[in-house]
């Protein structure tokens, strides 16, 4: 992954920085990273965060109790660690795997390799247009950084409108410190989202204000260390 697909585009790091582009696609020509993309490089990214992700949910189901929670919804879940890894863990959560659905076919078979087809399931769809009901939790680990702040927010809203209430929101990243002076590996992948995607990676103080606008209370962060993470920001609907 590193070596077919970013290097290249970290090669014109210059130019990103300059036009506030990515350079691993061109955005005047696609709607995203993922839009029109080669089915192999495609599936060697999925197989890349399925790596990164496994070891991160790991880190993150230590860190954070997700015992009272029943129902999971992981949006964009992309293969499916994160579901898998907690399932592992939680032996009673129940998780779906929200992504567009050539991805939640990846998803699937992840799911099967790992013998958990009974207990989460996967949903393809568009998280900008509608997120499926019937969840107390949604999972958002290294999504809300590949978008702006607008559409951020939006999913943020809309995620708040989808869950019941004493439900909550899990944001797992790389996270910024407020000061915006580092640490380096979320600093560096704030980069890498540069050249790859709209977004950036964000502070906890942008998410829990995002959460608050969007009617979450409770909001805490809670801090491990972890490859694709460093950090969750938790909100609850009251």
């Amino acid at each position: 992954m590193l070596d077919k697909r970013l290097y290249p585009g970290w090669g014109r790091l210059t130019e990103a920085l300059r036009t506030n582009r990515p350079t691993t696609w061109d955005p005047a020509v696609r709607s995203s990273a993922f839009d029109g993309e080669d089915p192999m490089m495609l599936a060697l990214f999925w197989e890349a965060m399925h790596s990164v992700s496994t070891m991160t949910a790991r880190k993150l189901g230590e860190a954070l109790d997700f015992g009272h929670f029943r129902r999971l919804l992981d949006i964009g879940g992309g293969s499916g660690a994160y579901d898998i890894e907690l399932c592992k863990q939680y032996g009673a959560l129940r998780a779906t795997v929200f992504d567009l659905p050539h991805v939640a076919a990846i998803a699937a078979g992840k799911i099967a390799e790992a013998g958990l087809t009974d207990r989460i399931e996967t949903a393809g769809g568009n998280f900008f247009e509608e997120l499926p009901g019937g969840h107390d939790l949604h999972l958002l680990s290294m999504i809300l950084h590949d978008w702006d702040e607008a559409k951020n927010r939006a999913l943020l809203r809309r995620s708040f409108g989808a869950l019941p209430s004493g439900g909550a929101v899990v944001i797992s990243e790389l996270l910024v410190n407020d000061e915006k002076t580092g640490p380096a590996p979320a600093a560096l992948m704030s980069l890498n989202m540069l050249i790859e995607t709209e977004g950036r990676n964000y502070t906890q103080a942008e998410y829990s204000a995002w959460l608050e606008e969007a009617g979450f209370r409770h909001i805490e962060t809670v801090w491990f260390e972890a490859p694709g993470a460093n950090g969750a920001v938790i909100g609850r609907k009251p």
